[in-house]
């Protein structure tokens, strides 16, 4: 896949990943982005990327020989089943090319045709305008919102709930 001016491979999250992962997870936009805390160690970042379930779909964004950026999917179970919940981040170096954009369609497709997920959704710190507006993109909707959701740096930040209906409806 071709991001701006890269040459990107998307592919399954490996454990050599999680050097790259934990530079990127303890950059200060991805803490800012997320519900990550400053200082996280190797081990916790480890098992923050590591699959849940083994119908969890993490993917990495690979360019220059390097994770560039991560993504996962993680499917509800029983009567959410229909419904998924992701994260997705782009290390610094590497943002505003296309990567996280890259990795949104790669999760909406296996989404939407191969596990049969019909509700994409998530939350998004209620400033955090280019997220937001590739939601937007995919066709994500801001459904709500949950004042003082979250705190970050010294004080309480609102968030976004936004989900995505499979077009067409439930198959």
């Amino acid at each position: 896949m071709q991001a701006i001016g890269l040459n990107v491979t998307l592919r399954a999250m490996r454990d050599s990943d999680v050097t790259d992962l934990y530079e990127m997870y303890n950059q200060r936009s991805f803490r800012d982005g997320t519900l990550a805390l400053p200082y996280e160690s190797f081990e916790a970042v480890r098992d923050w990327a590591t699959p849940r379930s083994p119908r969890d779909l993490h993917l990495v964004a690979e360019a220059e020989g390097r994770a560039v950026g991560a993504a996962a999917l993680r499917p509800f179970y029983g009567r959410r089943a229909h419904a998924a919940e992701f994260w997705i981040g782009v290390n610094d170096g590497f943002a505003g090319r296309g990567i996280g954009a890259t990795l949104l369609s790669a999760i909406i497709d296996t989404a939407d045709n191969w596990l049969n997920v019909t509700r994409i959704e998530m939350t998004v710190f209620v400033d955090n305008a280019r997220a937001i507006a590739l939601y937007r993109r995919f066709g994500f909707e801001i459904e709500g919102t949950h004042r003082a959701a979250s705190f970050r740096n010294g004080a309480f930040a609102d968030v976004h709930c936004m989900a995505r209906l499979r077009p067409g409806g439930v198959r």
